[in-house]
C-alpha cells in the first residue's frame, strides 16, 4: 500500500498535456507504483478526459489515446485499488463536510477523495487544488507537493 493518495486532476495531467503536466509526471514517478486508484478515479479520470474534448481542448484522437493509456495503467497494475470500505468512505466524507466545508468550501468529490485516502491508510495527499489540499491538511494528511 502506498502512503500517498493522488487526486484525479493530477492524474489527468499525466494523460493529457496541461499546465503543470511535467510537475505532475515528476510527482507520480517520485511516489512510485502502484499508485492508489479509487472508485472515484475510475469514473473521474476518463470523464475529465472526455470533457476536455467536449470543451475543444483536445481532439477525439487525443481523447482516445489518453483513455487507452489510463485503462492500460489500470490493467498493468500501475494503478491499484487499496483496501477500504466504501460505506465508511461516505461516512468519513460527511464528517469532513460537517467539520470543514462551511469554512473552506470543499466540494463533494474533494471530500470523497480525502476520505478514501484516510480510510485506506494513506498518510499523504497529492493535489494542486487549494481547497482539497486545505481539507486534506486539516484531516491530518501530509501535502504533496509541500507548496504549490
Amino acid at each position: 500500500m502506498k502512503e500517498t493518495y493522488v487526486d484525479s486532476a493530477l492524474f489527468v495531467k499525466s494523460y493529457v498535456e496541461e499546465p503543470n503536466s511535467k510537475a505532475a509526471d515528476e510527482m507520480l514517478r517520485a511516489i512510485g507504483t502502484p499508485l492508489a486508484f479509487s472508485h472515484m478515479h475510475q469514473i473521474e479520470i476518463p470523464n475529465a478526459i472526455r470533457l476536455k474534448r467536449f470543451r475543444g481542448e483536445i481532439t477525439r484522437g487525443q481523447e482516445s489515446a489518453a483513455v487507452r493509456a489510463f485503462k492500460s495503467d489500470v490493467d498493468s497494475g500501475r494503478l491499484a485499488r487499496p483496501a477500504y470500505d466504501l460505506a465508511a468512505v461516505f461516512i468519513r466524507a460527511e464528517k469532513l463536510s460537517a467539520k470543514h466545508s462551511g469554512d473552506i468550501g470543499t466540494r463533494s468529490l474533494d471530500l470523497l477523495h480525502v476520505a478514501v485516502a484516510l480510510e485506506s491508510g494513506c498518510t499523504a495527499f497529492a493535489s494542486f487544488d487549494a481547497r482539497q489540499r486545505q481539507c486534506a491538511a486539516l484531516a491530518g494528511l501530509k501535502l504533496v507537493p509541500a507548496k504549490v
